[in-house]
């Protein structure tokens, strides 16, 4: 690799809140903000989901119900009655 025209890697935080994670990893990301980790300051990035807190790995399965979900879920069950009364 030729030299001074790759970016500078450095041990980061990513930081998932909701969940009380934190992954140090290499990372070329440049960040203004720190973090205490296990004694040890490390630039860091505050994340919203990782693998900790999102539903695709927990099992979890969150739906906020809005309008059009309410739609949904009306007509899904109007269907699953037709369908018992042609039985």
């Amino acid at each position: 690799m030729k030299t001074g025209i790759h970016p500078e890697s450095q041990k980061v935080a990513f930081v998932d809140r909701s969940a009380n994670f934190v992954l140090i990893a290499d990372s070329t990301a440049n960040t203004k903000e720190s973090y205490d980790h296990e004694g040890t300051t490390y630039p860091c990035i505050f994340i919203e989901t990782s693998s900790v807190s999102h539903p695709f790995y927990t099992g979890e399965q969150k739906i906020l119900k809005t309008g059009a979900v309410d739609k949904f879920y009306a007509r899904q069950k109007k269907m699953e009655e037709m369908n018992k009364k042609k039985k």
